[in-house]
């Protein structure tokens, strides 16, 4: 009997989560799509060194994001995703010359997923994987009354990880998160954090 019982319990355990997901219209598994907006900040010395010298800096802009995934179980997904960060400027000027500079990053990154129901459609995940960024660097500088231009640029493959909360009803799902890109370019370490707000479909 008490073995019977046991057994029953874990039955009802096993089979409580895949109730819930019916109940509230959110599947199992499939293919998901998505896309969200939100804000990025960067931390970077070399950024943080023209502020202290009194170049005006801009270390925050709108970005967005576009994801895939393909979600295997209520507990496990992997999910794909293009990013936009935005732009960060840094501006300097003494009345007669002036110079500005502006850096662009984006980049496409993939993700494994691990998701922990809570009720009713809504869960907490983290996130851990890598992004493929490419950065383009361009400037001007105006000294003596003649203008300067010039552009750079770089990539690279670096760690990201993310938190965040979902909510799923009626296939349509809806989230806030924070995640975090450390990018390396030729020893100066450029770190992002974004935070964002995402809508999106679950097939």
């Amino acid at each position: 009997m008490k073995q019977l019982i046991v057994t029953a319990a874990l039955a009802t355990l096993v089979a409580s989560p895949a109730f819930a997901q019916n109940v509230t219209g959110v599947p199992d598994e499939g293919f998901y799509l998505g896309a969200g907006i939100g804000q990025s900040k960067l931390d970077n010395d070399t950024l943080d060194w023209l502020g202290s010298i009194g170049a005006s800096t801009d270390d925050k802009d709108t970005a967005y994001k576009f994801f895939a995934g393909y979600q295997f179980n209520p507990n496990f997904a992997v999910e794909a995703s293009y990013l936009d960060f935005g732009d960060f400027t840094a501006r300097a000027s003494d009345g007669a010359d002036s110079a500005n500079i502006k850096l662009g990053v984006d980049g496409f990154g993939f993700a494994l997923v691990g998701k922990l129901p809570i009720d009713g459609g809504l869960s907490v995940f983290g996130k851990l994987g890598l992004i493929a960024w490419d950065a383009s660097l361009s400037g001007t500088a105006t000294i003596d009354g003649v203008t300067y231009r010039g552009t750079s640029g770089d990539s690279g493959t670096d760690p990201f990880y993310g938190v965040g909360v979902e909510y799923v009803v009626n296939q349509i799902m809806v989230r806030a998160e924070f995640e975090r890109y450390d990018l390396s370019d030729s020893g100066e370490d450029f770190t992002i954090d974004m935070v964002s707000a995402s809508v999106g479909y679950r097939f």
